[in-house]
C-alpha cells in the first residue's frame, strides 16, 4: 500500500506542483459560508506562482460560486477556472431535451438556477413530470426515509431521476447529512433509471484537463474518497485528502490527521492519496 503522509499545511509541498485543483464543499466551505483559512491558502498558492482551479460536484452555477467568493472578499484573479457539476448539467440540459420539458424537484431550491433561462418547467406533482430532479437536499428532509414515498411514485411511473453529484453525504449546518447522490443511489436500488453529473465523469474530467497547464504535476485537494480521490486518480494527479470533510466522523477533528484511520478508509475505497490534512491551510 502506498504511504499516506500527514501534513499540517501545504506550503512545504506546493512547490513540487504547477496546478492546484481544489474542491469546494467540505474544503472551502462546510455547507454554509466560505471558510477564511482555506481561502487564504488558495491565495497563497496563487501567489506562489501556481495555477488554481476549483472543481466541484456542487449544484451551484459558476456565477453563484463566484458571487460567494466575492462576498468573502476573495481575489478572483487567483483562479484560472471554476468548474461545477451544476454548470455542466445546465449545459447538458440546454443542448439535449430527450428527458422532456417538465420536472419535479425532490429536494431543495439551491440548485434551481440550473434551469434558469432554459425551456424547462417545474411542476407541482410527480404525476405531471417527465423526469424528477435533485441537486440539493430539502432542509426539512434530511433522511433517506423522507424521500421514499416520492421515489416509489417516480419508480411506479418509470420516470428518470437527474442528480447533480454522486456524493451520498455532505455538510449541512455543522454536521454531515444525506446528500443528493444518496437519494439517487436509493432510487437506483429501487430499479429506477438515474442520470448523474459528477466530477468523476469523463466529460467533467475532460473540461478540467482543458483548464489546467499542459505540463507540470497536479495536486488535487478534496474531502471525498469516492469523488475527489477518484477524480485525482483519473487525472493522474497527487491527492490531498481533507479530513474535516464528509469523512470527519471516521477521520476525526484533530489538528494533525490520524494517518491510520485515513489508511483504513483508503483500503476500503482502494484509493490512496499522497497526503492527508485536517483542513486546507498554507
Amino acid at each position: 500500500m502506498k504511504p499516506i503522509t500527514p501534513i499540517v499545511g501545504i506550503s512545504k509541498i506546493i512547490n513540487a506542483y504547477q496546478t492546484f485543483v481544489c474542491g469546494i464543499d467540505g474544503v472551502l466551505s462546510r455547507g454554509e459560508n466560505m471558510l477564511e483559512e482555506p481561502l487564504k491558502a488558495l491565495q497563497c498558492v496563487y501567489e506562489s506562482g501556481k495555477d488554481v482551479v476549483l472543481f466541484s460536484n456542487s449544484p451551484l452555477r459558476v456565477w453563484q460560486v463566484v458571487l460567494a467568493l466575492k462576498e468573502a472578499s476573495f481575489d478572483l484573479n487567483a483562479l484560472k477556472a471554476v468548474i461545477t457539476a451544476g454548470e455542466i448539467l445546465h449545459y447538458k440540459l440546454k443542448n439535449n431535451h430527450a428527458l422532456g420539458r417538465k420536472y419535479y424537484n425532490l429536494g431543495g431550491h439551491l440548485s434551481e438556477q440550473i434551469f434558469a433561462s432554459l425551456s424547462y418547467v417545474r411542476v407541482d406533482t410527480i404525476h405531471e413530470a417527465d423526469f424528477v430532479f435533485i441537486g440539493d437536499i430539502d432542509e426539512q428532509k434530511l433522511n433517506i426515509e423522507d424521500y421514499e414515498k416520492d421515489l416509489q411514485t417516480a419508480a411506479a411511473l418509470h420516470l428518470p431521476l437527474v442528480c447533480v453529484g454522486t456524493d451520498v453525504t455532505a455538510h449541512f449546518k455543522g454536521d454531515v447529512f444525506l446528500s443528493a447522490g444518496g437519494v439517487a443511489e436509493q432510487y437506483a436500488v429501487m430499479g429506477g433509471d438515474i442520470m448523474t453529473v459528477s466530477k468523476t465523469d469523463a466529460d467533467m474530467i475532460a473540461y478540467l484537463k482543458e483548464a489546467i497547464a499542459k505540463t507540470g504535476k497536479i495536486l488535487f485537494a478534496g474531502d471525498s474518497f469516492a469523488s475527489d480521490m477518484k477524480a485525482a486518480s483519473l487525472l493522474d494527479a497527487d491527492g490531498l485528502l481533507v479530513a474535516k470533510g464528509i469523512h470527519v466522523h471516521a477521520l476525526g477533528k484533530g489538528y494533525i490527521p490520524d494517518v491510520q484511520k485515513a489508511r483504513d478508509l483508503a483500503i476500503n475505497y482502494n484509493l490512496y492519496p499522497e497526503y492527508v490534512i485536517s483542513e486546507l491551510r498554507f
